[in-house]
């Protein structure tokens, strides 16, 4: 497959992306659509495979650093982050679909996991936000948008 290393490009920025680490997966995706020499349907698998991986890698991060809530260095006080969990779990399910947004998605993706939202539930909510962008990026591509 002579496209295997673009596939291998785009999986890897868009873990990147994905994560909390700035990079431009969306804007990579449209100069290869618009370079019309690669697969669009297997750009957008290897994207949204990286994305799924990028806000899987996210939610442990959050999950493992809640760890050092108690200890006197940590940033935040045990009592606002009860208050975040009340809050995240009165509306914490919604906000995950603003997880594709950019600027605020990486923190939403965080806070679920230091809240110890469901993983699966995680997974397929921020991940299926996340990779919305590839699909819309796609379409823009299409000129359908």
């Amino acid at each position: 497959m002579p496209e295997l290393h673009i596939l291998i490009f785009q999986f890897s920025i868009s873990l990147l992306s994905a994560s909390i680490i700035p990079a431009q997966g969306e804007l990579v995706m449209f100069a290869l659509l618009a370079s019309g020499k690669y697969t669009a349907w297997l750009l957008l698998c290897a994207a949204c495979t990286g994305t799924f991986l990028g806000v899987g890698i996210n939610w442990i991060l959050g999950r493992y650093l809640s760890q050092f809530q108690n200890a006197k260095w940590f940033p935040v006080k045990s009592s606002y982050i009860e208050k975040s969990k009340l809050l995240f779990d009165k509306h914490g399910r919604a906000a995950l679909l603003l997880s594709g947004v950019p600027l605020i998605g990486d923190p939403i993706t965080i806070v679920a996991g230091a809240l110890k939202v469901n993983f699966g539930f995680y997974l397929l909510t921020a991940g299926l936000a996340k990779c919305a962008r590839y699909g819309l990026v796609w379409l823009l591509y299409l000129g359908i948008v």
